[in-house]
């Protein structure tokens, strides 16, 4: 019997329990193959509780903009360069480890692991010493150098060949169940975006990941570069919620400023805030 792409396509994300043993889920499909991911059953709810919140640690921004970010659930944090976005995910990763006992894992497609760190303890965060207890995971995938699950940084990476997003899939879900983790942010999508020129497939593999991570209970943060003037990121209709930053000029000073274009199933603000990135990391003003 053969099934269409669309068919096939609409598995993606789709949990699998068989005998109680393990669980199977689609992370990918290519033509008309579908690609699974087996876990123990511990690791995956049968059920879960869409009615939590998860607070982000940034202060100012679960009392002034919202309650929180709804438990599981995927949010783009969009804007320009410099707008205070890998911020915006570091500090959701630590105060979750530091703060409210929930475990971690960011990946970085952009910066080094090294970077990221001094950016930490710019702030005065002690980021190590929640990496060297297990709370936190730092994977850098610049761009995607993973041997085994993910295309490394080899050739075939330059001649324009996709790296499966399934791949991908599967490496972050290992990732997340090495440590138990409740949050992960993707520092950004949008250069993993850049491998594909036809957005339907962009589109296609990034629902199946969020789809696979909102099952595996975790709340995400996907970090994306994205400019006014240019078109709507395929990121932002295949999450639950957008929050943008930006950069204007207010009296001839650059001021950042953040807003809530959509959390589903979650009463917000709908205006325009002053954001500022001090020596303690970004805080949320009521303007």
């Amino acid at each position: 019997m053969a099934f269409s792409g669309g068919l096939l396509a609409s598995l993606v994300g789709t949990t699998y329990f068989l005998a109680g043993e393990v669980i199977s889920l689609v992370v990918g499909v290519c033509g008309t193959a579908l690609y699974f991911a087996t876990f123990k059953p511990q690791l995956v709810s049968k059920k879960r509780k869409s009615s939590e919140f998860v607070k982000t640690g940034i202060p100012g921004f679960d009392s002034t903009l919202s309650v929180g970010l709804k438990k599981n659930s995927s949010v783009v944090v969009s804007g320009p360069p410099g707008s205070g976005k890998t911020t915006f995910g570091l500090q959701f990763i630590y105060s979750g480890a530091k703060e409210f006992d929930e475990n971690g894992v960011y990946i970085s497609l952009s910066q080094s692991i090294d970077e990221i760190k001094n950016d930490c303890k710019a702030f005065g965060w002690d980021i190590d010493e929640l990496i060297s207890k297990g709370k936190i995971l730092m994977i850098d995938l610049r761009p995607f150098k993973i041997k085994d699950e993910v295309v490394g940084r080899d050739d075939s990476l330059y001649r324009g060949e996709q790296i499966p997003f399934e791949h991908l899939t599967k490496f972050i879900l290992n990732s997340i169940k090495k440590i138990k983790a409740k949050r992960i942010v993707i520092d950004s999508i949008s250069i993993l975006g850049m491998q594909y020129s036809d957005k339907f497939y962009m589109r296609q593999g990034l629902q199946g990941m969020i789809q696979s991570l909102e099952n595996f209970e975790v709340t995400s943060l996907l970090i994306s570069e994205f400019l006014e003037s240019e078109k709507v990121p395929p990121e932002w209709f295949v999450t639950s919620g957008i929050i943008q930053l930006d950069n204007q000029i207010i009296n001839n000073e650059m001021k950042r400023t953040i807003k809530i274009i959509k959390l589903r199933g979650i009463e917000h603000s709908e205006q325009v805030h002053s954001l500022e990135l001090g020596s303690n990391g970004l805080y949320v003003y009521e303007d």
